[in-house]
């Protein structure tokens, strides 16, 4: 395969949606699911190490059940069959990290799974019990013994987003399986493997929503910085890898990035109010020309749950933000989209994202991506009051 063009290709941002196993590095490739109707792509990768005439296949993060047929048929394009896989990394125990690996034992129950004790406290609920379970420890040993003559260094990054997550450093191919740690949300359709700079605002969303304190993010930077020879890649569980120049810049980001609990303050809202009444009148301006002012100052004047009439000033047709900024804007963006068409609430999320972007403000929470499923409909609890759900073919209002 040529590098080079691959690259170009993979990242390369039109309709084509990449399929099959996909190269990162030599001896390394993405064998899950590229999936253009969902938010959140899940990335499995297959590492494969040669060594006197043997290889030794090993399954990063095998995955969410949702994508097993295509992992299934990537590995055994790649390996013969999934009786191949000789070992398991697991960076922490969520359904679409591991939801895979009981059927990897079922195929081979000599399988090892490399995983710390405490991700292995949850993930044996999976009723599976391989033969060898190699708890990774870096008080212990820095070193994972997935292959003797290129061991593995182990990563700690705990609390991102779980207390046992470990991320695992291939130094021959110079590559970081970093787990949720570098993952992020992508626009519907735009699932080429590798990240572009644009791909940074989908990645500060998903940690300012999972990860817990921006503490965690920098212990976690701190080791990544300190590993040598130097990261040239890195390859998260979700999202794109993040290849070149991306890594130290998106490392500096990241380090500096707001998220779970640092969100919470009373002074983020103070601190950013202005830039967020832009972000506010850009997404009311957006709606505005599918909904109508009048319809907007209607939703976003309701007494509701979420008290949002204590943040935002009606007048007329207009609606102006006065406090609690951050969260405000995600209260009205729930308000605004709640029962319209999905072309309509990811427009208006680009438009949010966008304008936090360009504003270098915190993203809030307005992702959605749940997995498509044809048998489930899906319900949210508890919408501020709205207008019933309408059809998306109905004739908009307009003032």
């Amino acid at each position: 395969m040529n590098a080079e063009s691959e690259s170009d290709k993979l990242s390369a941002r039109d309709a084509n949606v990449p399929t099959g196993p996909l190269e990162v590095r030599p001896g390394c490739w993405m064998v899950g699911k590229r999936n253009p109707s969902t938010l959140l792509q899940c990335n499995t990768y297959l590492r494969t190490f040669e060594s006197r005439g043997t290889k030794t296949n090993v399954c990063v993060d095998p995955g969410s059940q949702f994508d097993f047929t295509t992992i299934a048929e990537n590995i055994t394009q790649l390996t013969g069959g999934l009786d191949n896989i000789q070992a398991l990394s697991l960076n922490h125990q969520d359904p679409d990290v591991v939801g895979n690996a009981r059927f990897l034992f079922d195929a081979n129950p000599d399988v090892t799974v490399m995983v710390t004790e405490e991700t292995w406290r949850l993930v044996q609920h999976l009723l599976f019990e391989p033969k060898r379970v190699e708890f990774v420890n870096p008080v212990r040993s820095r070193l994972a013994s997935v292959d003797p003559q290129n061991p593995w260094r182990l990563v700690p990054t705990p609390f991102c987003h779980f207390r046992g997550a470990m991320a695992f450093y291939d130094p021959e191919i110079r590559t970081l399986f970093s787990g949720d740690l570098f993952g992020g949300l992508n626009e519907l359709g735009m699932v080429h493997l590798v990240a572009d700079e644009s791909d940074w605002a989908g990645i500060a969303q998903f940690h300012q929503i999972y990860m817990p304190s921006r503490e965690g993010l920098r212990y976690a930077v701190r080791q990544i910085r300190a590993l040598d020879p130097p990261v040239q890649v890195i390859a998260p569980q979700h999202g794109h890898v993040i290849t070149g120049g991306l890594v130290p810049l998106f490392l500096e980001r990241m380090h500096e990035l707001l998220v779970g609990q640092d969100l919470l303050t009373v002074e983020l809202d103070e601190s950013y109010l202005k830039s967020y009444q832009e972000v506010f009148a850009r997404m009311l301006a957006r709606a505005g020309q599918d909904l109508g002012r009048r319809e907007i100052a209607e939703r976003l004047s309701r007494l509701g749950d979420d008290r949002l009439e204590q943040a935002v000033r009606v007048q007329g047709n207009h609606v102006y933000l006065d406090r609690e900024a951050y969260s405000a804007v995600v209260k009205a963006f729930a308000r605004l989209t709640t029962g319209e068409p999905p072309d309509f609430v990811n427009v208006l999320r680009d438009v949010v994202l966008t304008a936090c972007q360009e504003l270098s403000v915190p993203i809030p929470p307005i992702g959605t991506g749940v997995q498509d499923s044809p048998t489930t409909d899906y319900q949210v609890v508890n919408d501020p009051p709205t207008r019933p759900r309408r059809s998306s073919a109905r004739k908009r209002r307009r003032s």
